[in-house]
């Protein structure tokens, strides 16, 4: 088991399934923080934002692997 940083993505209320993780917190913000400052797009008439932010996770190193960025 290694220790990453998974970035968690939502349109509106809706979890991304992506499974995004990087070894260093810093670039894992760097992401979400670009991701926050995108407009908000039009869904109907109503408009829908996105939020990322960062968690801690532990997971298995041959799982991460396929999912890993530096």
């Amino acid at each position: 088991m290694i220790l990453v940083f998974q970035l968690l993505i939502f349109i509106g209320d809706v979890q991304q399934r992506e499974e995004i993780y990087f070894y260093d917190i810093n670039r894992c913000k760097y992401f979400a923080e670009r991701i926050m400052s995108q407009p908000s797009y039009p869904k109907g008439k109503a408009k829908v934002n996105t939020t990322a932010y960062c968690k801690a996770k532990k997971v298995n190193y041959t799982r991460a692997l396929k999912n890993l960025y530096e």
